[in-house]
């Protein structure tokens, strides 16, 4: 029976695409939505809502509506028709997925109507718009109705004096020292004196008031302080349900770092650490000291929960629990405050496979990892990790001809949960800046038929934290040896090898990031430098060996930036600047590893992964499918606007911009003839890198599962510097090759 289930599935997974565009097909030829709806009982097509005489541009508004209408392309309602077609086709697996994908038929409903009218009248009346008038009706033609929001708002008050005061005269020596949320001209917003009231009672927690509640704070508004401003007074009052003004000291902290929810009382090992933390085991799995380290509060201080949520949040980012539980009592007038942590297995295994298809090639990868977990008793985690893939590349002197590549990996990395350095050197502060330390050694092994087999042996020291909602992450020992060997004849891939050589480099790098967001924006920023070899160059040290020894300087800037629209719309953006340096290399370029690449998934959508530039280079060449492009100035803006199709469909249109450049110098070597016009072509010039833009536009789909998001970005070129024998503008006369599929995981950017 589970033999035939399990068929039954597979048809099922199928034929859904079939039947999903049959379906589309049915919608646009056919059905509209309109089939089962009367002039009794219309279809609600469109929410008209309007504010002073123009179409809104909140959210908010659109999401007052009790009642939207369906989804469609002008008069086409194709996930109605798609719900009919489940409906149709009854109660089994193919019906139920239409009706889950589809939505059913919006018929109007005057009592969802007026709910909305009035919602929609409080809402501005809540933004500060006291004197709000609001007009609603209804249009019906035929079988279809259209629902009008009119506002007309008036002037907003907003805050012309903000205070605060406390009928205890405890908490109001404590007032001014918070920082006042509200500012002097804001407008008059219910959500923002709700926003104030709640980090004002956090404010009186941290303070050690353990009792405090957000009925001890309300806000008093006086609206005849001038024309269209308002007088505010916040007012803390603890009596209010007869509570006290007492601020409260945690007298007792206990952790129990191996809590079973089976078994919550077995202890058999019990420590007090040096801070007085009382640390109760089961069996001793947990240094104490490790736990002292790790918990925030202090014993004898008072209440603070920024400290408790801070402590909350360091022991989840160790990764060696599976649960962390506060409880905070009330004893003796005291607090006693109990930490239950559940911890992960010791041991565990975890694999991953996955299917590989980018830029001509086809195959499979795949991952295995092994950790040990808190293997010294102080959170530290060792993980072996083993991979590979294989895939079918084509061979770049006969493209007809499928050859495989492998890649196999292994490495082994020690993480701990702290800065790996003399007690002198390491900051105070450091323990509340979710601090790590990563040595990792890992080698890998790369082999394409009829072309090179390569060997990389790398090995790191990396320390990371967290500090004013920045990431910083500093590697200043990176040790790394690339040896390859070439099958036959290095011009198979033009261009390639010149820059891919046996190489020894040492590479410290430092890279920074942080994350910020207002109102309708966020906004991502990335900065990285990695250098390598000075040591080397200072000592006259330039081979090892009879290989190089690669110094350099590599840095990038990446900034991107999210703007949410109307109906959950969204506009991000994204640029990116990497230029990178070599010198004292035998053939003037910078060493492959530390070189950028252009094309796939994430930045030029047009042309396919490692096919695009440098400059000008012709696309006969980008077309061979063995060119593999590699430069050291890269330049990339996108731009995407992005929408919701249905549920967990999305859509997005985007417009990608950049290139990748040489530098204007000698490079020596023997180069062949297509490598020479490359490099000649791929050279940076002020007077001619604008010429040399690459600009594609393209549509993508996007299916989020929640957990993450599969991705097809079609790509179509609008110019290509290096078109032959056509027009730089391809767009005039494109071609089918000025297509691209890009198939990804997640979001370009």
């Amino acid at each position: 029976m589970s033999t035939l289930t399990n068929f039954t599935a597979k048809i099922h997974r199928f034929f859904y695409p079939v039947l999903f565009g049959a379906a589309l097909l049915f919608t646009t030829s056919s059905c509209t939505g309109l089939k089962q709806a009367s002039t009794e009982k219309p279809l609600l097509v469109k929410n008209d809502i309007r504010i002073n005489g123009r179409p809104t541009l909140s959210d908010d508004d659109f999401d007052i509506m009790r009642q939207r209408p369906n989804k469609g392309l002008g008069n086409v309602r194709m996930f109605v028709s798609l719900y009919g077609l489940g409906s149709k086709l009854g109660d089994n697996g193919t019906g139920n997925w239409l009706k889950r994908i589809g939505e059913p038929p919006a018929y109007f409903d005057p009592i969802a109507f007026n709910a909305s009218a009035t919602q929609l009248k409080q809402h501005y009346f809540n933004l500060g718009f006291y004197h709000a008038n609001d007009t609603a009706f209804t249009e019906q033609k035929g079988k279809k109705v259209v629902a009008h929001y009119h506002i007309t708002t008036g002037e907003q008050y907003s805050i012309s004096e903000y205070s605060l005061r406390s009928t205890s005269r405890f908490i109001d020596s404590v007032l001014p020292y918070y920082p006042k949320g509200l500012e002097l001209t804001d407008a008059l917003n219910a959500e923002r004196i709700e926003e104030e009231q709640l980090a004002l009672t956090n404010f009186l927690k941290d303070q050690g008031y353990y009792t405090a509640q957000l009925g001890w704070v309300y806000f008093e508004i006086d609206t005849t302080a001038g024309p269209h401003a308002s007088a505010i007074t916040g007012v803390v009052d603890p009596f209010i349900f007869g509570g006290r003004d007492e601020r409260q000291r945690i007298s007792k902290i206990t952790v129990r770092p191996t809590y079973s929810f089976q078994n919550s009382n077995a202890v058999n090992d019990s420590t007090r650490t040096i801070h007085g933390i009382d640390v109760l085991q089961k069996e001793k799995l947990f240094r104490p000291g490790f736990i002292d380290e790790q918990i925030y509060l202090q014993r004898g201080a008072y209440y603070n929960q920024n400290l408790l949520r801070a402590t909350y949040k360091n022991l989840n980012s160790l990764g060696v629990f599976q649960t962390v539980e506060f409880n905070v009592q009330p004893k003796d007038s005291a607090l006693h405050a109990t930490l239950n942590l559940v911890p992960l297995p010791k041991r565990s295994v975890s694999a991953n496979l996955e299917g590989l298809g980018n830029s001509g090639s086809l195959g499979v990868g795949g991952s295995f990892n092994w950790d040990n977990r808190n293997l010294f008793k102080g959170g530290e985690t060792v993980r072996i990790s083993l991979g590979g893939a294989l895939t079918e590349q084509r061979n770049s002197t006969n493209t007809s001809w499928l050859i495989d590549a492998r890649e196999l990996n292994a490495g082994v990395a020690l993480e701990l949960p702290k800065l790996l350095l003399p007690k002198a050197l390491t900051p105070k502060q450091a323990k509340f800046w979710q601090p790590k330390t990563q040595l990792g050694t890992k080698v890998a092994y790369q082999y394409r038929a009829q072309e090179f087999n390569r060997f990389n042996f790398s090995t790191n020291l990396e320390y990371s934290w967290t500090k004013a909602g920045a990431k910083h992450v500093f590697n200043p020992a990176q040790l790394s040896f690339v040896s390859i060997n070439f099958a036959n004849d290095t011009t198979l891939v033009p261009f390639l090898f010149v820059g891919f050589q046996n190489i020894i480099f040492a590479a410290s790098s430092y890279q920074y990031t942080k994350s910020w967001k207002n109102i309708q924006s966020r906004y991502f920023l990335n900065a990285a430098v990695k250098t390598g070899g000075h040591l080397a160059g200072v000592s006259g040290l330039n081979q090892w060996n009879g290989n190089p020894v690669a110094q350099f300087v590599k840095t990038s800037l990446d900034f991107r930036a999210y703007r949410s629209l109307v109906r959950k719309r969204q506009l991000a953006s994204r640029t990116f600047l990497g230029v990178a340096q070599s010198w004292n290399s035998p053939s003037g370029f910078v060493p492959f590893e530390q070189s950028f690449f252009m094309g796939g998934a994430n930045d030029m959508r047009g042309w396919t992964a490692y096919h695009f530039g440098p400059g000008a280079t012709s696309e006969d060449l980008l077309q061979s499918s063995g060119f593999f492009a590699a430069a050291p100035i890269k330049l990339v803006q996108s731009l995407e606007y992005r929408f919701t199709i249905q549920r967990a469909m999305k859509g997005a249109v985007f417009l990608d911009a950049g290139n990748m450049w040489l530098y204007d110098k000698t490079y020596t070597g023997s180069f062949t003839s297509a490598q020479e016009a490359a490099i000649s072509a791929g050279k940076f010039g002020w007077n001619s890198f604008y010429k040399q833009i690459g600009i594609n536009t393209g549509y993508g789909l996007r299916y989020d599962l929640e957990f993450f998001i599969i991705r097809a970005d079609l790509g179509l070129k609008l110019h290509h510097p290096g078109a032959v024998d056509r027009s730089n503008w391809v767009i005039t006369a494109p071609q089918l090759r000025d297509f691209n599929l890009a198939l990804g995981i997640g979001y370009p950017f």
